[in-house]
């Protein structure tokens, strides 16, 4: 893993759509470093799901997500939404 990496991104996305998407990597990266609010992150989550509405896309996002940064979006997620904590992480790789 690199500090500096390149997040994973479609180039059919609008602007709006990149920063939404860009918003939950910087929130994943959060909870593992430092934590972050439960309810905040489930926020950013959904609006993920709203540009990224299939299952396999989701999955290869946070594939090549986690092959670039080591961090996975996926145990966050899981993380947030079966604690009842007010916040979550920061998590082990």
């Amino acid at each position: 893993m690199s500090e500096n990496y390149a997040y994973p991104l479609e180039p059919e996305w609008k602007i709006e759509e990149i920063t939404t998407v860009v918003a939950l990597y910087t929130a994943v990266e959060t909870a593992y470093l430092n934590g972050i609010d439960r309810q905040l992150f489930l926020q950013q989550y959904h609006e993920f799901k709203q540009i990224v509405k299939s299952k396999a896309e989701e999955k290869q996002l946070t594939k090549k997500f986690l092959q670039s940064s080591g961090f996975d979006i996926y145990v966050a997620v899981k993380a947030a939404q079966t604690s009842n904590a007010k916040c979550i992480g920061p998590l082990n790789k």
